[in-house]
Formats: C-alpha cells, structure tokens, sequence
C-alpha cells in the first residue's frame, strides 16, 4: 500500500489543475490508478487462499471464500465500469469554438470558453436579452422646413431555457415587446402604442434518426396594452384581445446548428377576443358577433439563426398555417448590430398575410408590412 501511494503522489505530482479545464489526463491517472488497487487487491486474495481446498475449510471459512469470490467478481465489475468510463468521458470532449470577430475582446473570447464548459458539465442551457431603445426628434414652431416634434420607445426582454441531450430536446422560449410614441396627427392621444406583443414557445423533440426528430410544439402570443385607432376611441386591440394558441403535432428537421424545419400536419389554432364590445374581430379571422374560434389544419415552422461575426446576428423566423379554407403567412426578419457590449443597433422587417382577415368594406386583407430601424442599450446573460 505504500508503494501505491507513492506511486499515486507521483502521478499527482505531474498532473497540474487548470481552473474550468477540462482535464482528461487527470481523469487517466485516476482510472490507472484504480486499475492499479484492484490488482493489489486480487493479488492478496489468491495468495491467501491459494492452498485452500474444501475438504479442509471450516464452514466459517466456507462462507469467507464464497464472500471473497463476491468481491472478485465485482472488482472485475468495477475494471468493466472504470474503462466504459474512460471512454465516455473522452468521447464528452467538447470542441471549444471562439467566434469570429471584427474587433478583439477577451473577455468574449473567455467567456466563449466558459459556457462551452457549463454546456459539458450540465445539459441545460440559459440565455436572456434585454434591450431599450429610443428615438427622439425635436423641432420648434418656426422650424423652416415645418415638422413635428416626436418621441419613440421600444423595450425587449426575449429568452430561453432549453434541456439538451443525446436523444431528448426540450426547447422553451420567450419574448415581451413593448414600444410606444407620440402621435403628432392624432389629437385625442399624445401616445400610443406602436409595439405589443408576449409570446411563450414551447417544443419537445424526441430524435428518430440523426438530424431527425418527432416534435410536439405549442405557442402563445397574446396583448397586453390597449392601442387605439388614430383620431378614434375605438381600439385596435386591447389586452387580451386577441389571444392566439397554436399546438403542432410533426417532424422537426435540423440539418445544420441555428437552423430548424417543423413540418406538422397535424395543427389546432384558437383566437380568442377578451373585449369584443371595443374591438373590432374581424381584423383578427373571427365572423362577427364570435369570441373565439377554433381551428384545425397544418403549420409549417422555418427558424434560422445567422452569425458570421460576433457583432452581426440574423434572425429569421417564418410561419405558415392553414386550415384548407385560409392562409396566414408570416415572415419575420431581425438583424443585430453589436456596436460594444453595451449598445446596439436593431433593423426589423416583418410582412405578413392573412386571407381569414376582413376589413372595412368586406375587403380581405392585402399584404401587411411593418419595419423598425432602432439604436440603444442592449446586454445579454447566459
């Protein structure tokens, strides 16, 4: 035994501890060194009992032996368990990647190492964004270009939480945007709102092939600010009002990282309208005199994030849904510009359509457009 723990003091010696490395040559001297034990072990045992025969053991020596042959056999158990082990934790070894960036930080560049470390070690991965962004324009009465004086303000909290394993994936996001301005040629509201939305997202994936997985999804996206039509105390939607929830049954198909394709055919959609005496259901697919409505058909889901650089982020995300009367699309497109890590610029572009949609008149809705060009504070937690 002294021998074995100057060996173990000598292996310990050359192996030298990095904070958040991962160190495989540590984890080899451990199993040489229970490899190295449990020959000690068995050694003893057969030199003991080398000479026994049971025609001479006692009863009690009877049950000693047999109790030794237990431990042999598990000590074996144990070699097995110590080499899988090994092995596992060699194939665990993950590829560090660093991203490509235009301006050097090393503080990114250690913390890019740092969460690849915290993905080993854990299969849970967290991450939120916080943004504030703001516009302002002021121009006095005798301004001789003429114009009016304006205030915009948009706030974005978006996150997720997702559990990651070989087979298992269970994806969770959320996102709360809310923005307003002052609206120069309404003369019953100095402000209103211009941006509203809560959404939750949810799938679970369970992998059939590589690349391949059956996926079971579900999202809700709801108001929680009243917006008014302009010069009008009617309101164009109110909180609650609508509330959208949407649950897919399909495949999910992920042929590179930051890019997802679900395909469901099997889809249930409801709208619902808390307020329906001051907002108008026909702009949301609803007849009217309806509060809700439920749906069933098939959706198509596009994700797709982009980084070439570490201060560029595209984002896009497509939605399709039908229910073999009517078609909603929606395309929506966001790219970050990461100036420090303390601000960024923000350019949104958003179409959408929607034929279940009635207007005034009993139009049915054309293409909807909307587009943001933003500047402010932004940082990201993980």
């Amino acid at each position: 035994m002294l021998c074995a723990a100057t060996h173990m003091a000598a292996q310990t010696d050359s192996v030298r501890l990095y904070t958040d490395t991962f160190k495989i040559a540590e984890q080899q001297t451990t199993v040489e060194m229970d490899d190295y034990l449990l020959d000690l072990v068995q050694q003893q045992s057969e030199t003991i009992h080398a000479n026994d025969t049971v025609d001479t053991l006692t009863l009690a020596e009877l049950m000693r032996l047999d109790s030794i042959q237990r431990e042999l056999a598990e000590v074996d158990s144990l070699r097995t368990v110590n080499a899988a082990l090994q092995v596992q934790e060699v194939e665990k070894v993950p590829t560090i990647v660093i991203e490509k960036s235009w301006v050097k930080d090393e503080v990114e560049d250690r913390n890019d190492v740092l969460r690849a470390i915290r993905e080993l070690r854990s299969p849970w991965r967290r991450e939120l964004t916080l943004m504030v962004q703001v516009t302002q324009n002021y121009v006095t009465p005798n301004w001789y270009q003429g114009g009016s004086t304006s205030f915009a303000a948009l706030g974005i909290a978006k996150g997720q939480v997702c559990y990651i394993r070989e087979r298992f994936t269970w994806e969770n996001f959320f996102e709360w945007r809310m923005g307003g301005s002052t609206v120069s040629a309404d003369s019953l509201h100095k402000m209103n709102t211009t941006d509203d939305l809560f959404k939750i997202y949810s799938k679970a994936n369970f992998r059939i092939v590589p690349k391949l997985f059956s996926s079971l999804s579900a999202e809700l996206d709801t108001r929680l600010l009243p917006t008014y039509k302009s010069n009008s105390m009617d309101l164009k939607s109110a909180p609650f009002s609508p509330l959208r929830f949407n649950m897919a049954v399909g495949l999910d198909y992920k042929p590179v990282p930051g890019l997802s394709l679900s395909v469901s055919p099997i889809s249930y959609k409801v709208i619902h309208v808390m307020d329906t005496a001051r907002v108008t259901v026909t702009d949301y697919g609803l007849k009217e005199g309806q509060q809700t409505q439920h749906n069933f058909g098939s959706s198509l889901r596009l994700e797709y994030v982009w980084k070439p650089v570490r201060e560029v982020a595209l984002e896009t995300k497509f939605y399709m849904y039908t229910n073999y009367q009517d078609v909603e699309l929606d395309l929506e497109v966001n790219c970050d510009f990461i100036i420090n890590r303390w601000l960024s610029a923000r350019l949104t572009v958003h179409p959408r359509y929607d034929t279940s949609v009635i207007m005034e008149g009993d139009e049915h809705a054309k293409i909807q457009f909307r587009e943001l060009l933003s500047i402010g504070f932004a940082h990201k937690l993980h």
